[in-house]
C-alpha cells in the first residue's frame, strides 16, 4: 500500500484507547518532526505492547507527539516511546518505537497518522493475528525451532513480515535459526504463516534483533488462546 493511501486509511480508522493490558501511560501532544532511526529497535502497535516488527538504521519516522512513557508486565522500569509513520524497505505503517532509537528535529507540516494508537487488545488480535496467540504478559510461551516440523519450508528468522498483511512477506533476514533453538512465541500473523518469537539467547544488538518472525511450520505452539 502506498504511503499516502495508507496514511489516509489510518486517519479514517484510528481507534480509541483501551487499558485492557493494564499499562500505565503518559500524555502526548501534537508536535511533529522527521526523525532518522539510529539503531535496531522493536516496533509496537501501542506503547509497551505487542511487537509487530523491527526498525533498522536509516529508516525514517515521521514523529507525531511528545515522547510517551509506558511501563507494564515484562517492562516494569518503563520506556519512552514515539508515535509516527515509520517507513523503510518494504515497510510503511503508523506505529511506536523507543524514543532512544531515533534522532532529528526537522519539523514537517502534516501528520501521516491520526491520534496515537493506545492499547486495544481486541483490535490488535483482529488486525495483526489470525486469532492464535498466548496471553503471557510481556513475553512468550516456550517452543523450539524444529526443522522436521510439518510444513517447515523456511528455517530463517526475519526482522519483519508485516503481520497485518495477507499474505505477509518476510524481510530483513537473520539467516537460519539453529535447529532446536529455544524460542518464546507470542502470536501468529494474520495470514497464518509466521510466528513472532523472542530469542532468549539474543539480548538484542546493533545488528540482530531479539524479537523476530519464524515460519509457522517450524515451531509448535503450546498455551494457545
Amino acid at each position: 500500500m502506498g504511503r499516502a493511501l495508507f496514511a489516509a486509511w489510518v486517519v479514517l480508522s484510528a481507534l480509541g484507547c483501551s487499558a485492557a493490558d493494564g499499562e500505565s501511560v503518559g500524555s502526548s501532544s501534537s508536535a511533529l518532526a522527521v526523525h532518522a532511526v539510529d539503531s535496531i529497535t522493536t516496533i509496537s502497535y501501542a506503547p509497551n505492547s505487542f511487537v509487530i516488527g523491527n526498525a533498522y538504521p536509516g529508516w525514517t519516522d515521521d514523529v507525531q507527539g511528545d515522547p510517551q512513557f509506558s511501563s507494564g508486565p515484562g517492562n516494569p522500569d518503563g520506556v519512552s516511546y514515539r508515535w509516527g509513520f515509520l517507513y523503510g524497505e518494504s515497510f510503511d505503517h503508523c506505529a511506536w518505537i523507543a524514543n532512544s532509537a531515533s534522532s532529528g528535529s526537522t519539523h514537517v507540516d502534516t501528520s501521516a497518522c491520526g491520534a496515537p494508537q493506545q492499547i486495544d487488545t481486541p483490535y490488535f488480535f483482529a488486525t495483526y493475528t489470525n486469532g492464535i496467540h498466548n496471553d503471557n504478559p510481556g513475553d512468550g510461551s516456550l517452543t523450539h525451532m524444529h526443522y522436521a516440523g510439518s510444513g517447515c519450508s523456511d528455517t530463517s528468522g526475519y526482522g519483519n513480515v508485516e503481520p497485518w498483511k495477507v499474505p505477509a512477506t518476510p524481510h530483513n533476514s537473520l539467516g537460519a535459526i539453529p535447529d532446536g533453538r529455544t524460542l518464546l512465541w507470542r502470536y501468529v500473523s494474520r495470514d497464518g504463516d509466521w510466528v513472532l518469537v523472542r530469542d532468549p539467547a539474543n539480548t538484542g544488538s546493533a545488528t540482530v534483533p531479539n524479537w523476530y518472525f519464524v515460519h509457522r511450520g517450524c515451531v509448535s505452539l503450546a498455551n494457545v488462546n
